[in-house]
């Protein structure tokens, strides 16, 4: 059984988790003995996966809140004390309490994951191919006519200007705004230069909770930083180093936290 790059790539994530099949899983490492860009493509989703991991595992508001924790120790004393029957109902009765929030913790972690992984995917695909390359298959629209036919938050991305701070490497500059879509994913696109490169910042809508780690992995020789507003997810790539690109997401973070708070 052999793979190209495209399989490969299709089954990360399922790889990455221990997901797969025996046949199936020695196909994929076969294919990565002698491919260095999805051997790269691997290890950037396992550094993603670890960095959400330990965001999840750091964040204050996934932890079992103390009532919870209480009333559980509660049942379980009462359980305890009463008759043989009974006791073997109860015990059922929490255990099953445990596993459903057990449960949900691991389903929402792997749900998070994965879809901060595709996010990322598309982002960076989206600069690539609009940015870069102009080979998006559905023509961008302006801000404008999204903001009528999407929402009202792309009129006001229409409005938003970098810090006027001083980089190290000299000023921001804005090049184009629009709206795109890559893969079926729609973004507000800005096209920032920024050492003579192109800079994308990339908006787009996140209405479920989603963690977003600190670092990103290098992306397809991209690198990439992101954070949340108010449902939505901002993405600032390019292939400039890793620490320009937080530089300049430090630089657009503040404009494009203002206009995204409450939209």
């Amino acid at each position: 059984m052999t793979m190209d790059c495209r399989e490969v790539r299709q089954l990360a994530e399922a790889f990455v988790s221990e997901q797969l099949l025996v046949e199936t899983t020695h196909a994929i490492v076969a294919h990565l003995d002698h491919c260095a860009p999805c051997r790269a493509e691997i290890a950037g989703l396992r550094r993603l996966r670890a960095a959400a991991r330990s965001a999840l595992a750091n964040a204050p508001d996934l932890a079992p809140r103390p009532e919870f924790l209480d009333a559980l120790n509660t049942r379980l004393r009462t359980e305890a004390s009463r008759p043989s029957s009974s006791r073997w109902r109860g015990w059922l009765v929490a255990a099953a309490s445990v596993l459903i929030v057990a449960g949900l913790g691991v389903g929402w972690r792997g749900w998070s994951l994965a879809n901060m992984s595709a996010l990322l995917h598309a982002a960076v695909g989206d600069h690539r191919y609009c940015a870069l390359d102009f080979k998006l298959t559905e023509r961008p629209i302006t801000l404008e006519e999204a903001a009528r036919r999407f929402g009202e938050v792309n009129r006001r991305l229409q409005e938003v200007q970098p810090s006027t701070s001083m980089l190290s490497g000299g000023p921001l500059s804005v090049l184009e705004r629009h709206s795109c879509v890559f893969e079926g994913r729609r973004f507000a696109h800005i096209v920032l230069e920024y050492r003579g490169q192109a800079v994308s910042v990339l908006v787009t809508d996140q209405s479920f909770p989603i963690t977003v780690p600190a670092g990103l992995p290098a992306t397809d020789g991209f690198h990439a930083s992101a954070f949340r507003e108010s449902g939505y997810v901002t993405f600032v790539v390019s292939a400039l180093t890793d620490r320009d690109v937080h530089e300049v997401a430090a630089a657009m973070s503040g404009p494009l936290t203002r206009a995204l708070k409450g939209a």
